[in-house]
């Protein structure tokens, strides 16, 4: 034990004569260092060292390290005062040598350890050390069920090593390793379409494309300098001073293979979703997560990618109230941050959440839940004349299917937000009147309530006066239609056409 200890102690010698003679260590110091190490030998030279010792022995490097570097800074700004250089030396590179040798033999005694391959992985990638594939190559021998190993090699490879094939190449083993994993589908999905926004910004590179609107209001170098990690070259190409793309035989790529690979692309992407599909049928949640996924990047086929994911939970999962939940709540999120502003795709979100009704009309608590979701999303498209269709047509199948207290619940919920409109007013007096012919009293006081209520809103609507003295003279109500006739005198800023109208109605 003693002559291994001893030997490599005195392999240790070139190094700690550089330190001193570069001025980083005193000789005392020195003699601390040499006796700090030698006690750390002796620890992991015992029969059974545990792992503690080679953390403690790790940490005491790090230290040591961010000590010399930090003198070494100092002494390279005076050399640069004298107009001097820092000539490379050997302690430069030793000290992340001896780490990852201890973090070695630390792997290679706790094999199971999956915490401790990532630290040192970690750790290589830290000091861009070359030797952090064939580390994490190790640790994916020994745990090639993990997917979080197969996604941080992955990255690794594409983020670091600017090398996507690589990349691609280990995610495609992590899912064959991981058929069933969740994550990895999704982080294989989330590389290609990142893949795919490098490729576009390698087009701007080429200046052939406009950049996008979202950096319209930019000017394209100040772009270019924001979103720089996007022109990051892929697979050993570089940029040349210009930020054009160049590959190795120094010939500049065209338009149609910048546009071909992209499109590959998205066919891979395409191809990795009915994939992930086909081996999670069952899980809504994972199929959630691919959409979300999709709102944390800035695609350009994100929306037909979206459409399609959708397209496939409602075929898969059709009487699920958990996906209808999720759907409509989605449409809903998206009005609110303004994202879809057509008025069709409005319309299309009301009626998935119509449909919703129709599946789960006989379950109490959702059918409400879902009441309010179409309250909500009417509400914030502030529907105009579809808007009040589609409420009318809800509460036109609400009450054919549940009744006309349901009716009445549903239309109070809706008329209770903000700006109801007009055109879903007069459905609810018509609903109201319909009812109070056949003899039904509530009605005739529930009508006459939503006229003072829509009056209140639009007190210069000369047709719904009008309509309201009608209502009262047909009831009989003769006396209750000359006050409503006084108020709109009153109301009305010219009140000249009423009074014409009025007068026609008595004769």
């Amino acid at each position: 034990m003693a002559d291994v200890v001893q030997y490599r102690l005195e392999r240790m010698i070139p190094e700690l004569d550089d330190l001193e003679k570069r001025g980083l260590f005193s000789k005392p110091e020195i003699r601390e260092i040499v006796k700090k190490r030698r006690d750390f030998e002796y620890r992991l030279k015992r029969p059974h060292p545990i792992k503690e010792d080679y953390l403690r022995y790790i940490e005491y490097e790090k230290q040591l390290e961010a000590l010399r570097k930090l003198r070494k800074k100092e002494i390279v700004r005076r050399l640069k005062e004298n107009n001097r250089k820092w000539p490379f030396s050997l302690c430069d590179k030793t000290s992340i040598g001896r780490i990852q040798y201890i973090y070695g033999k630390l792997v290679s005694k706790y094999k199971g350890d999956l915490n401790l391959w990532f630290q040192y992985a970690e750790y290589c990638r830290e000091q861009e050390s070359r030797h952090t594939r064939q580390v994490l190559g190790e640790a994916l021998s020994f745990h090639p069920n993990v997917p979080g190993l197969w996604i941080y090699a992955a990255a690794w490879e594409f983020e670091h090593n600017l090398n996507a094939s690589a990349a691609r190449a280990l995610m495609l083993s992590g899912i064959r390793a991981c058929p069933k994993s969740e994550i990895l589908w999704i982080e294989y999905f989330r590389m290609e379409l990142t893949f795919v926004n490098k490729l576009r910004a390698r087009k701007i590179a080429l200046g052939l494309d406009k950049i996008s609107s979202l950096h319209e209001e930019e000017d394209d170098k100040t772009w270019r300098e924001e979103n720089s990690d996007l022109f990051m070259p892929l697979n050993g190409e570089k940029l040349d001073d210009e930020g054009t793309v160049e590959n190795e035989n120094n010939e500049l790529e065209t338009n149609a293979d910048v546009i071909a690979i992209r499109e590959l692309g998205y066919k891979m992407a395409y191809a990795i979703l009915n994939k992930a599909i086909d081996a999670i049928p069952s899980s809504l949640r994972f199929r959630q997560l691919f959409v979300e996924m999709l709102d944390s990047l800035e695609v350009e086929k994100a929306t037909i990618l979206e459409d399609e994911i959708c397209r496939t939970m409602l075929n898969d999962f059709s009487n699920d109230e958990c996906c209808w939940d999720w759907l409509a709540r989605r449409h809903l999120t998206k009005l609110q941050r303004g994202k879809q502003i057509g008025k069709e795709k409005a319309v299309a979100g009301l009626n998935k959440t119509i449909q919703a009704m129709e599946f789960f009309s006989s379950q109490r608590d959702y059918f409400d839940r879902i009441l309010d979701m179409l309250g909500q999303v009417i509400s914030v498209g502030s529907g105009g004349r579809e808007g009040a269709t589609l409420a009318c047509t809800a509460l036109d199948w609400v009450l054919q299917n549940r009744g006309v207290q349901c009716a009445r619940e549903m239309y109070n919920r809706l008329l209770a937000l903000p700006g109801p409109s007009l055109d879903f007013y007069k459905h609810c007096i018509t609903f109201e009147s319909q009812l109070a012919a056949v003899g039904c009293k509530e009605a005739a006081q529930n009508m006459c309530t939503l006229y003072d209520s829509a009056l209140k809103l639009y007190d210069q609507n000369i047709e719904l006066w009008l309509d309201y003295c009608t209502e009262e003279l047909k009831a009989g109500r003769s006396n209750a239609a000359s006050s409503v006739y006084w108020r709109a005198r009153k109301t009305l800023k010219d009140s000249s056409a009423f009074i014409e109208a009025f007068q026609s109605l008595q004769t």
